[in-house]
């Protein structure tokens, strides 16, 4: 399975059923079970929203109160992406899965093994920094909130909340509601860098076939397909996620500003000190993967070009060389994956985000 962590947490979260529930009983069971969860995080949503806008005290609560919501705001775009754009992520899925792009030998296997091994590790070591920033609120939260009877996020609630039960649904669905949307934020955010990786690897098996044509293991048709398959995965790709990514640089560029404001204004010894130091670094990390990933994936597509000039071209039959000039002329071009279709996603605009929220902080302050 292509994706196997990512696509597991999705599963397990109710928003990707696998091919086995595709009829019958148990295509029921999971679609109830997706309703339940999509009604479980969207109803802690909306209850923290009005009460973010129904009342606050001060200027600097409203502000918290609303990066806190705008988290879990973000997490429900990427559920409804997830489930309305399903079928053109398994369309991607099928493109990687199939020939040309699937790979035909040893040696490209073991390109596509060194790159999945990367994503992996990658997975694994966000999904133990986001979980143990999750981990570390429910302890404060447990510690600090549950004495004295109070709720870890702002909220209003349907029903009453002082009375015993009503106070431990309330607090147990909080709890759940951002567990759960975390578990979203590792599945969808290591999923863009990974399709991203997934072109990289393409790219790398591309570079092999045009350092093995000479040998007659590959034609240029082959390699012209592949490109193009290529081509149409990046933009199947981008036309997907540009959205969220967009979202989720507005919500990390408010997010990082409020949280170094609200740094600079509780101590060190403030039990949730250090909680939001971890929830801080998560959400620079969350923006820094998918930038990291994509600036990895333009500069391999413009190794293309020189993959075909260090071939043994100059030995092949005209036409196709003139093949390979024609691949070669396309490849020319970089490319970027977008943010709402106006901002390149890559390291430059990471910083760029970081420079705006300080410059955002400085208004704060």
């Amino acid at each position: 399975m292509l994706l196997p962590f990512s696509f597991n947490i999705l599963q397990c979260l109710g928003l990707w059923h696998s091919v086995e529930f595709i009829f019958g009983w148990k295509k029921f069971l999971y679609f109830v079970y997706t309703t339940l969860m999509i009604i479980f995080i969207y109803s802690c949503v909306s209850f923290e929203l009005i009460a973010l806008f129904a009342s606050y005290n001060t200027l600097e609560q409203f502000i918290y109160n609303l990066v806190r919501s705008l988290t879990m705001v973000g997490v429900c775009g990427k559920i409804a992406n997830v489930i309305v754009k399903r079928k053109d992520i398994i369309r991607l899925l099928n493109i990687l899965d199939t020939y040309p792009c699937c790979y035909r030998n040893e040696k490209e296997k073991l390109i596509q093994d060194k790159l999945d091994k990367t994503i992996n590790v990658r997975t694994i070591a966000y999904f133990g920094l986001t979980e143990s920033s999750v981990a570390m609120g429910a302890i404060v939260s447990i510690l600090c909130d549950v004495p004295k009877r109070s709720l870890p996020y702002h909220t209003w609630l349907p029903y009453d909340s002082t009375t015993y039960v009503g106070y431990w649904i309330a607090y147990c669905h909080k709890i759940f509601a951002h567990l759960f949307g975390a578990l979203v934020n590792v599945a969808y955010d290591t999923l863009i860098p990974g399709f991203m990786l997934k072109i990289c690897e393409q790219l790398r098996i591309l570079e092999y076939r045009l350092n093995s044509i000479s040998k007659n293991i590959y034609s240029s048709d082959l390699i012209l397909l592949m490109i193009l398959d290529g081509e149409k995965f990046a933009e199947i790709t981008n036309k997907i996620f540009n959205s969220i990514i967009f979202l989720q640089f507005s919500i990390s560029a408010i997010f990082i500003c409020v949280t170094v404001y609200r740094l600079s204004h509780i101590g060190v010894n403030h039990p949730k000190f250090i909680p939001t130091v971890i929830y801080f670094t998560c959400m620079l990390t969350q923006v820094f993967i998918t930038c990291f990933a994509s600036t990895e994936y333009t500069f391999k597509s413009c190794d293309v070009a020189m993959a075909i000039y260090q071939s043994d071209w100059y030995i092949l039959s005209l036409g196709t060389q003139k093949s390979l000039l024609m691949i070669m002329m396309r490849s020319q071009k970089e490319l970027k994956f977008n943010a709402g279709y106006f901002i390149d996603v890559s390291l430059n605009s990471y910083n760029q985000l970081v420079k705006l929220s300080y410059s955002l902080y400085n208004v704060l302050q």
